[in-house]
C-alpha cells in the first residue's frame, strides 16, 4: 500500500508541475516527486539502484537550478544613487538586477561648469545619462534646450550613428553615466532583454523631451543630439 501511495503521489506531483507556468514551482514539485520515488525504488523486492542513481542526478540538477532561481529573484542591494536611478529612469523597463547589469557596463563621469559632454558634428560612440546636474543644448552658442537628471544625451546620434547636430555643455557640476557602444553591443548578445530596456528608455526619453519643449523651441535639434 505504501509503495502504491508513493508512486501515485509522485505522478500526481509530476502532472501538477507540468501545469504551472512558474519554472520555480515546476522544479520544486518535480523535486518533491523525485524524493517520493526514492523509497519506492528502494523498497522493491529487488532494490532498483539504477533508477535511484538517475533520480539522484535529476535531483542534483533541479536543486542547482532552484538555488540559481532564488538567487536571481532575491532583490539586489543597491546604493542610494542606484535606487534613485531605478525609480526615475529604469522602473517599468527592467528589473533592478538588470539595471545593475547595465550600470556595471557604464562609467561614472563628472563634468564641471563649461565642460563639453558632446561636441557638434561628431560621430558619437557612447550613450550618456545624466544622474545629477543640468546641461545646455547649444547650436553656435545659442541655447535651445536644457537637460537634467534622468535625461539621456546623444541618444539619436547613438542610435542612427550619424554626426551630432548640437553641443552639450555643463552649466554646473554634472554627474553622468557613459556607455560605450561596443560594451553595450557585447552585453546585448547574451541579454536581449537589456537591449529592449535601453530602447524603451530611449523612446520614453524622446517623448518626455517632446512634451516638455516650449512652442518656439527648435525640436529638430533639441531632441536629436
Amino acid at each position: 500500500m505504501l509503495l502504491f501511495v508513493l508512486l501515485n503521489t509522485a505522478n500526481v506531483l509530476y502532472i501538477l508541475s507540468y501545469g504551472v507556468r512558474d519554472v520555480l514551482w515546476l522544479r520544486l514539485l518535480a523535486v518533491i516527486a523525485m524524493i517520493l520515488l526514492m523509497p519506492y525504488y528502494a523498497l522493491q523486492e529487488t532494490p532498483m539502484y539504477d533508477c535511484m542513481a538517475w533520480q539522484c542526478v535529476f535531483l542534483a540538477i533541479n536543486i542547482y537550478w532552484i538555488v540559481k532561481i532564488f538567487q536571481e529573484r532575491k532583490p539586489p542591494t543597491m546604493s542610494q544613487s542606484e535606487q534613485h536611478l531605478y525609480q526615475t529612469v529604469f522602473k517599468g523597463c527592467c528589473t533592478p538586477r538588470n539595471m545593475l547589469q547595465l550600470v556595471e557596463k557604464a562609467k561614472w563621469k563628472d563634468a564641471s561648469v563649461g565642460d563639453s559632454l558632446i561636441k557638434r558634428k561628431t560621430e558619437l560612440d557612447q550613450l550618456l545619462l545624466i544622474q545629477t546636474g543640468i546641461v545646455s543644448v547649444q547650436v553656435k552658442g545659442e541655447e535651445l534646450a536644457t537637460l537634467s537628471s534622468g535625461n539621456l544625451v546623444g541618444e539619436m546620434s547613438f542610435m542612427t550613428q550619424k554626426p551630432t547636430v548640437a553641443d552639450v555643455v555643463a552649466t554646473g557640476p554634472v554627474k553622468y553615466l557613459a556607455w560605450q557602444r561596443d560594451d553595450l553591443e557585447e552585453l546585448f548578445k547574451t541579454k536581449l532583454e537589456l537591449k529592449s530596456a535601453i530602447h524603451e528608455i530611449i523612446g520614453r526619453d524622446l517623448i518626455a523631451k517632446l512634451t516638455s519643449q516650449t512652442p518656439d523651441a527648435d525640436l529638430s535639434v533639441s531632441i536629436s543630439i
